[in-house]
């Protein structure tokens, strides 16, 4: 059997993310493990409990805002592997607090001037990889409708743009802009439908802040025709182009 052609797009993402590796970000792979632990290899707090991250008597990682940048890179261009040892509540409960500035600082670390824009585009590049490898996997082991889920894994795949700061501080700078739309643009063409609800979601919240009016709009009708068997999916996207989501 021959192997599928791959897209100009598929060909891109493994060009950018087969080489992201801690050598190649000059990355102490020491302090990435380290951080990996600290952000995943938590208990998963019982009923009336709360996360680790809400203890006040808990240490702050040490790190650079550009090594935690190098650390996201590499997080997100290597999720199934590196997160594969946890399971969806912690991957679920470490991610809430690598997106949401309501836990930490971590969604701030890229806009720091001192984070060169290369640096944060390559990371940018690296996220979509984060659905594809790791929480589109995940989540596709059961269909449930849009919003219907209240467990860790699934608020952070479907909420990731709704909380996440990053872009929202960085939305005047095209360079921020176009690596969003390309963000998108992968999600959108990514097999896991989750992936794909995650993007609308963001496109709802976030896509008059990308300038691309009318290639959204087209981008869209496109998506929508190709939807097949899954009115859900078809409707949300519809209501998502016209910035209605919840």
């Amino acid at each position: 059997m021959k192997n599928k052609k791959l897209t100009p797009r598929e060909k891109r993402h493994r060009r950018d993310n087969a080489a992201v590796t801690c050598e190649s970000m000059g990355l102490d792979p020491t302090l990435y493990g380290a951080a990996l632990r600290y952000l995943f290899d938590r208990p998963v707090p019982h009923k009336n409990e709360q996360e680790w991250y809400w203890d006040i008597d808990e240490p702050e990682f040490e790190a650079t805002p550009l090594q935690w940048t190098h650390i996201q890179t590499v997080l997100f261009a290597n999720a199934g592997t590196d997160l594969a040892p946890y399971s969806d509540e912690q991957v679920g409960m470490g991610l809430n607090y690598v997106m949401s500035n309501n836990a930490g600082d971590i969604p701030h670390m890229v806009n720091d001037p001192s984070v060169p824009l290369a640096d944060a585009m390559r990371m940018m590049r690296a996220l979509p990889t984060l659905w594809r490898d790791c929480l589109g996997p995940r989540l596709s082991k059961a269909h449930s409708s849009i919003g219907s889920r209240s467990d860790r894994l699934y608020f952070v795949s479907c909420m990731w743009f709704d909380v996440w700061p990053t872009f929202w501080n960085a939305k005047h700078i095209p360079e921020w802009r176009d690596a969003m739309w390309q963000v998108f643009c992968e999600m959108l063409a990514m097999p896991w439908r989750e992936a794909q609800v995650s993007a609308l979601h963001g496109i709802g919240h976030e896509g008059v802040e990308l300038k691309r009016y009318k290639e959204l709009q087209a981008h869209m009708d496109a998506f929508i025709r190709n939807v097949k068997n899954d009115e859900e999916l078809k409707n949300y996207a519809q209501a998502a182009a016209r910035g209605m989501v919840q």
